[in-house]
Formats: C-alpha cells, sequence, structure tokens
C-alpha cells in the first residue's frame, strides 16, 4: 500500500479487500430469538437449541445459579434454567453472551471505546423493550432488542479494523483519537448494513442498522423509530460513545410519532439512568 494515503482510504481498502471480518453472527442466539417470536413459542425447542451448544448451555447455567438470579435451589438443567429465567429473559441473554465476546480487547483505546459501546448498545437494547411496551407494543419486545442491541454493530467492525491497522504498523502514523471518531460515525451504518447482510440476517434488522441516523425516517419501522428515540436520548444523558452531552439529537419527531409527553421521556431518561448502572453491574466485558 502507498504511504500517502489518507487514513479513511486506507479503512476504505482493508474493508474492500476483507481482511477483517467480525465471526459470523452466532446461528444458535439467532435461531433462538427467531423462534421466540413465532405464536406457539415453547420450552422444548428452545431447551434443544441451547443444550446443542454447549458453551452456551455452560454460561446459562452459570447465570442461572449467579447471585443476580439465585433462588433457593441450584438449578441443574437448562430446562430448569429456562423456567427460572423465562423464555424472554433466556433470549436476551442468548444475544448477550455471544455478542459480549466480541467486544474483548488488549489495546487500551480500542478496549475503552468498546466498553462504552458495550455498555451503550445494551442499555439501548434493554430500554428499547420498556418503550416497546409503554408505547402499546408489547409483541415486538424481542425484535426491538435485537436491533437494538445490533445497531451499532459497524462501530464495532470498524474500531476492530482500525486495530489491525495500527498492529500491522504497515503505516507511519496513528490516527488522532477525533479521525478516528469522525471515520467511525460517519462510516458505521453503512458498514453495519453491508456485515449483517453478509450474515444472512433478516432485511428488517439490517434496514434498522442502516437508517437508525437518517433525517427522514420510515413511519412503518416501529423497531426503526423505538431504537431512534432510545438512541438520541441515551446520547442526551451520556451512555453512549462521545459523552458531550450534546443537545443536536431532537427527540421531538420520535416522540410525537408515539405520543409520548415531557413526563413520559423524563422517565425514559431514567429508565437510561437505571439500565446503565445494571449494565455496569451484572453485564460488563469480562463478567
Amino acid at each position: 500500500m502507498q504511504k500517502d494515503l489518507s487514513f479513511l482510504e486506507i479503512i476504505e481498502r482493508y474493508v474492500e479487500s476483507d481482511r477483517v471480518t467480525l465471526p459470523p453472527f452466532d446461528k444458535t442466539a439467532l435461531r433462538i430469538q427467531m423462534e421466540i417470536q413465532k405464536k406457539d413459542a415453547g420450552i422444548s425447542k428452545i431447551e434443544k437449541l441451547i443444550i446443542a451448544d454447549p458453551a452456551m448451555s455452560s454460561q446459562m447455567l452459570k447465570l442461572a445459579n449467579s447471585a443476580f438470579f439465585r433462588g433457593l435451589s441450584k438449578v441443574m438443567t437448562i430446562r430448569d434454567a429456562i423456567v427460572r429465567l423465562g423464555l424472554d429473559e433466556i433470549t436476551r441473554m442468548a444475544m448477550i453472551l455471544t455478542q459480549k465476546k466480541l467486544y474483548t480487547t488488549q489495546d487500551t483505546f480500542i478496549r475503552n471505546y468498546r466498553n462504552d459501546l458495550w455498555q451503550h448498545s445494551l442499555v439501548c437494547a434493554l430500554v428499547s423493550q420498556w418503550i416497546a411496551r409503554e408505547a402499546g407494543f408489547e409483541d415486538l419486545t424481542q425484535e426491538v432488542f435485537f436491533a437494538s442491541l445490533m445497531h451499532d454493530i459497524g462501530k464495532l467492525f470498524l474500531i476492530t479494523l482500525i486495530e489491525k491497522v495500527k498492529e500491522s504498523k504497515e503505516f507511519p502514523f496513528v490516527p488522532s483519537t477525533s479521525i478516528i471518531h469522525e471515520i467511525i460515525d460517519s462510516q458505521h451504518a453503512i458498514q453495519g448494513y453491508n456485515l449483517l447482510k453478509k450474515w444472512n440476517i433478516p432485511d428488517r434488522y439490517c434496514q434498522v442498522i442502516k437508517e437508525h441516523h437518517d433525517e427522514k425516517f420510515d413511519t412503518g419501522n416501529i423497531p426503526l423509530i423505538i431504537l431512534r428515540l432510545v438512541n438520541k436520548s441515551s446520547h442526551k444523558v451520556g451512555v453512549c460513545i462521545d459523552k458531550d452531552g450534546s443537545d443536536e439529537y431532537s427527540i421531538t419527531a420520535e416522540a410525537n410519532f408515539f405520543g409520548f409527553s415531557e413526563i413520559k421521556l423524563a422517565q425514559l431518561e431514567l429508565q437510561i439512568e437505571d439500565a446503565s448502572k445494571r449494565v455496569s453491574s451484572h453485564y460488563r466485558i469480562g463478567k
């Protein structure tokens, strides 16, 4: 590669060459997520999916017996874990467990970035379910959780790519933090969309990732509107990568769509702050 390329051009070349990829989305987690959306979803099918994945099985049992979820007796089987946690929680945890491992690294800057990204993504996923229930879309809680958890996967891909560029030592400079943020902010939606397409994730989720920052939005795409509302609100309260407390994230259109009052929006911000504390306590990287 030529040494006079801009950092953006370097990133674009890495993307085009497929030199850096994230592991394909975990098939077990996706199948569980799709199964739970069926009207006749039952314990037996999900139990079989989890049992067929030894790594996930062990993590589920560990979770069910953790201090946060522990009951009077020890959980010994996946079925008992499902009964204790419930199908919805099992599905959420399958997504959380399989995605969290993508966020670990040794590089200090990259690690801090990924920690903030994980915090923001999971908070959005948890609070999006609250919005769905409050707005009368209870049947979409699992769908909005998945879409919100994945909405910034393009940022994870790009920061992983940047880490590889730094490790390669092919280039005589290290980009500034501001340049890295600028590139990720401008490129993450389309890169996330392309990544989910490669993973064969259903198109409705791909569209959420692609359009969550667009000025105009599809009023028929409820998960997208919910994500936009929680994403902008989390930036407003500082649960995000760039904690600048910016007022540029207007939530008027999304709030009006759901008929949310100022009181409801204040409740939303409290939900975000509470979820952030829960993520820090129970779902942080490395725990």
